[in-house]
C-alpha cells in the first residue's frame, strides 16, 4: 500500500516538474528580451535627459545674456522687470552651457555694436541650432515612449502567461488527485475477477473482499457494512 501511495506522489511531482520544465523550454520569446528591454529603457531615459538638459542649458545661456545686456540699459520699469525676472527664469533652468554663453555673447555684441549683417547671420545659426535641439529632444521623447510601451506590453504578456501556467498547474494537480483517488478507491475488472474466482472456489465472501481491497480500507468497509445492516434491520422492523 505504501508503494501505491509513493507511486501517486511521484506521479504528481513528476507532472509538476514536467510542467515547469515545459514552461521554461517553451517560454515566450518576450521573456528572453527582458534584459534587452531594460537596457533600452535605461538608454532612452539617459538620451531624453541629455536632450532635455542640452535644450534647457542653451535657453539658460540666452536668458543669462539677456540679463547682462539689461544691466547696460538705461533705467526704466522694463529694465527693472527684466532684472527681476531673469533670476526667476534661471532658477527653473539647468546651468547655462558655456559654449552657448559664448554664442549668445557674440549675438549680443553684434546687436549692441550695430553689426547688423553679422547679427542676422548669428541669429539664423541660433535658430537652426534651436530647431536641432528640439528635434533631438522630440526623438528622445518618442524613443522613451516606445520603450515604455514595450515594457508595458511585455509585463501584460508575462502576467497572462503566468496566469495560464497557474491554471495549467491547477488542472494537473486536480487530474493527479483524481487519478490517485481512482487508483486507491476503485475496484478494477481484475480485482472483480479475483473476487468472483474466490466465490466459485468456496472462499469466504468477507475474506475474499478483504483480499482484493487495501488493508487501510477494511475498517471503512466494515463500518459501511454495519451501517447498511442497521438500516436494513430498521426497515424490516418497521414493515
Amino acid at each position: 500500500m505504501k508503494s501505491q501511495r509513493a507511486e501517486a506522489v511521484t506521479l504528481v511531482l513528476l507532472a509538476l516538474v514536467l510542467l515547469g520544465g515545459g514552461l521554461f523550454v517553451l517560454k515566450p520569446k518576450f521573456f528572453s528580451g527582458d534584459s534587452k528591454r531594460a537596457a533600452t529603457s535605461a538608454a532612452t531615459t539617459a538620451a531624453l535627459e541629455t536632450a532635455t538638459t542640452a535644450q534647457g542649458a542653451s535657453a539658460a545661456a540666452s536668458v543669462a545674456t539677456i540679463g547682462r545686456a539689461n544691466a547696460e540699459a538705461p533705467a526704466s520699469p522694463a529694465k527693472d522687470f527684466i532684472a527681476r525676472e531673469v533670476p526667476v527664469a534661471l532658477a527653473k533652468l539647468p546651468a547655462p552651457d558655456p559654449l552657448e554663453l559664448l554664442s549668445a555673447e557674440k549675438r549680443r555684441s553684434a546687436v549692441m555694436e550695430g553689426r547688423a549683417l553679422e547679427a542676422n547671420r548669428l541669429y539664423e545659426g541660433a535658430a537652426k541650432h534651436a530647431a536641432q535641439l528640439q528635434t533631438e529632444r522630440d526623438r528622445a521623447l518618442a524613443a522613451r515612449q516606445h520603450a515604455d510601451t514595450a515594457l508595458q506590453e511585455a509585463a501584460a504578456a508575462q502576467l497572462a502567461a503566468e496566469r495560464q501556467a497557474n491554471i495549467f498547474i491547477a488542472i494537473c494537480v486536480v487530474l493527479a488527485l483524481g487519478w490517485a483517488y481512482t487508483k486507491f478507491y476503485s475496484i478494477t475488472p481484475k480485482s472483480l475477477g479475483d473476487l468472483a474466482a474466490g466465490f466459485r472456489s468456496g472462499e469466504n465472501p468477507i475474506a475474499a473482499l478483504d483480499r482484493i481491497t487495501p488493508s487501510w480500507m477494511h475498517k471503512s468497509i466494515r463500518n459501511a457494512a454495519k451501517l447498511a445492516t442497521d438500516i436494513d434491520a430498521k426497515a424490516t422492523n418497521e414493515k
